[in-house]
């Protein structure tokens, strides 16, 4: 991860860059099975353009100490697109080894959490990034399934964030879904505590390797 990032001191001022190092940081309450988690992260890593411009809005969506990114959209999922390379258990396991992943599953409640940070040399294409990678589950939910990801920046007082259920991902908008949002919270508080309350002393590397492998 630090490496692909190092390279966006090169790309154009168009997408969001600020002189000053940043970051972005995601966390994830998610209900799902092990068979369904097994085949995500087996699964190549779906591309950011696999959305329209429509469905990524609401990450850029002008508010209170947000920049109006929605100009910048299509330069930042072209250059999300030219980052992704092999599935996400690789592209986890990288953020894993660099010490910037928290992910813990409980098989018996089948709740998992999950905690990743980055930095955002560019603010627009890591948080695509980011959210790319956490809504490529929502393909392989069950019946039953859901989610809740929540991204926070250091540029932005505002979370943002996206609900995850079987083949659908969306971001909430912060006024019309209010009540959405408050559901989500509560579910996320039950499913996080059943995941990091499990016996669980592995790293996050070993608990992917666990999930792949078994």
């Amino acid at each position: 991860m630090r490496q692909m990032l190092s390279t966006l001191g090169l790309l154009p001022c168009v997408l969001g860059g600020h002189p000053v190092s940043e970051s972005v940081f995601l966390t994830a309450a998610i209900a799902v099975a092990k068979p369904c988690l097994r085949a995500y992260l087996r699964a190549p890593v779906k591309p950011a353009s696999g959305w329209s411009q429509e469905q990524w809005a609401g990450i850029a969506a002008p508010g209170p100490g947000r920049a109006p990114y929605l100009d910048e959209l299509p330069a930042a999922i072209e250059e999300c697109d030219r980052w992704i390379d092999g599935d996400y258990a690789t592209v986890l396991r990288e953020l894993a080894h660099d010490d910037e992943l928290m992910f813990r599953f409980d098989e018996a409640s089948g709740s998992l959490a999950i905690d990743l940070s980055c930095r955002a040399d560019f603010r627009l294409p890591t948080l695509v990034w980011a959210f790319t990678v956490l809504r490529g589950i929502a393909e392989f939910m069950a019946d039953g399934d859901h989610g809740i990801v929540t991204a926070t920046t250091d540029w932005n007082e505002d979370s943002i964030l996206m609900r995850l259920a079987p083949k659908h991902a969306a971001f909430l908008d912060s006024d019309g879904d209010a009540r959405a949002r408050a559901e989500a919270r509560n579910r996320e508080i039950d499913i996080r505590s059943a995941a990091c309350d499990a016996d669980q002393a592995d790293s996050a590397a070993e608990t992917i390797d666990w999930l792949i492998d078994d």
